[in-house]
């Protein structure tokens, strides 16, 4: 790592003498008037190079002096996990093995696709040790369950001594290995530390303070089996799973017979009439813009015959996210209401709909007074009255009602004066992303090849 932290610091000394430093050198640590940076040194002295060919930090020192340098950081080491599997590399970045053999779930379209992984140099280890094909055969067996070989004494040890997994060293050597790379890393670096089921609080407090102190930017610990969706795990953790006990179902969910109704007694069918009208090809609407405490979204209202509402399109993210889910959904149900059989006319409908969507709060609401939206149903319930109001101005109705006036079993009267009822919310300080499982709020963003909230800190790796 060192080689690679002198040649990464040589490289860009040389790019800032052909293209300048970086804009806000002067004062920082490689400020060349007033350099402060000095040069890696080990965790503990080397012991061997390894044949690594020698490096004079002082060509990086003199170097900045005279021209500076290209780039304020130039080293780290990323999550690479699932691009070392696709690579075929046995090792990813700093950390062990996760196991010699484990399973790695995958959604497949919404199915969870089990693929099962066994180390090809474990293999071609034993064929090379002299265990015949029967004591092979129930080696591996025992590794796809518990994904080391520490504790099978029919492999030699050495065999075992190389064949180390990230479940089989102390939470400290996991601590000194990403210390000991971190003295040549100015960034993060990705790495994990694999506690058993069993560890206790102080065993967790005990590794952040010991790579706080050994100067680690950042660690991640885990739990074997810690959630009910694991992206690896080995045989054994998906065992014990399955051997807990299902919980017994609540009262409220218990299927239980009607009091009315008979044991000798048959259900009378029910039959409705055609369940909702179908669409024309082409229809008119009305686009309005609103923001919301999950983004800027699109609100859609078509119209058909005599300017009825017809449905309701929601546009708030990208795809595949649950904040795009959830306005497609809310967007269904208003339609499907929309577009249900019934004497009730859809704009009647709507007036309903509102009702049930205006001034429902969120976890972060926008803007103040009258500007206030306080979750994405209020932000679509401001559209739905801004659009009420307009079509009955369309309709030459006169002046229609507040909507917030109109009380159950009202007909809708022409009083009082129209409002604007959306207006430009001030811009969201958090940053907008997808729901956060842990605290609801919608600042779940892909950082670094992961999820992780800016809200509360939870991350899915």
């Amino acid at each position: 790592m060192e080689f690679i932290r002198f040649h990464a610091m040589r490289t860009s000394v040389e790019l800032a003498a052909e293209r300048g430093a970086f804009p806000v050198i002067k004062g920082s640590i490689y400020d060349p008037e007033a350099l402060t940076w000095q040069a890696p040194q080990p965790l503990v002295p080397f012991s061997r190079n390894y044949g690594r060919p020698p490096v004079d930090w002082t060509i990086v020192t003199d170097g900045i002096r005279k021209n500076g340098i290209r780039n304020a950081a130039q080293t780290t080491i990323a999550p690479t996990g699932t691009i070392g599997t696709v690579a075929g590399c046995e090792g990813y970045g700093c950390e062990p093995v996760f196991a010699l053999a484990y399973v790695r779930h995958v959604n497949d379209g919404g199915k969870d696709l089990k693929l099962t992984y066994a180390s090809p140099l474990f293999e071609q280890k034993l064929a090379e040790s002299g265990l015949d094909e029967a004591a092979r055969t129930s080696v591996i067996n025992r590794v796809m369950a518990e994904g080391s070989c520490q504790t099978i004494t029919e492999i030699p040890e050495a065999v075992r001594y190389y064949f180390v997994t990230a479940q089989d060293i102390s939470s400290e050597e996991h601590v000194r290995m990403q210390a000991a790379l971190q003295a040549f890393v100015d960034n993060s670096i990705s790495k994990t530390i694999n506690f058993p089921n069993n560890a206790k609080e102080d065993d967790v407090a005990n590794a952040y303070m010991h790579a706080w102190k050994l100067g680690c930017k950042g660690i991640t610990v885990y739990l074997a089996g810690s959630r009910e969706k694991e992206v690896l795990e080995t045989n054994s953790t998906a065992a014990a799973k399955q051997e807990e006990p299902a919980q017994a179902p609540r009262p409220e969910a218990r299927q239980t017979t009607p009091v009315w109704l008979k044991e000798t007694e048959e259900p009378k069918p029910i039959f409705f009439q055609q369940t909702k009208k179908p669409r024309p090809r082409c229809l008119m609407g009305f686009t309005y813009g609103v923001d919301t405490p999950v983004g800027k979204t699109f609100v859609t209202v078509n119209e058909n015959g005599d300017a009825q509402p017809f449905e309701v399109f929601i546009n708030t993210a990208k795809a595949g996210t649950d904040v795009a889910a959830d306005s497609e959904a809310i967007a269904r149900l208003i339609s499907y209401i929309l577009r249900l059989s019934s004497p009730v006319e859809p704009s009647q409908r709507l007036q309903e709909i509102w009702r049930q969507v205006s001034d429902l709060g969120g976890g972060r609401p926008m803007g103040f007074g009258p500007n206030r939206v306080r979750s994405l149903p209020d932000g679509v319930a401001q559209v739905l009255a801004e659009y009420i109001e307009e079509r009955s101005e369309r309709l030459n109705m006169g002046k229609p009602p507040r909507v917030d006036q109109i009380t159950e079993g009202d007909t809708p009267t022409p009083v009082g004066q129209a409002v604007d009822w959306v207006k430009e919310a001030e811009p969201s300080a958090m940053r907008i992303g997808d729901f956060c499982p842990e605290c609801g709020h919608a600042s779940l963003l892909n950082v670094e090849g992961c999820r992780k909230c800016y809200s509360c800190g939870y991350s899915e790796c």
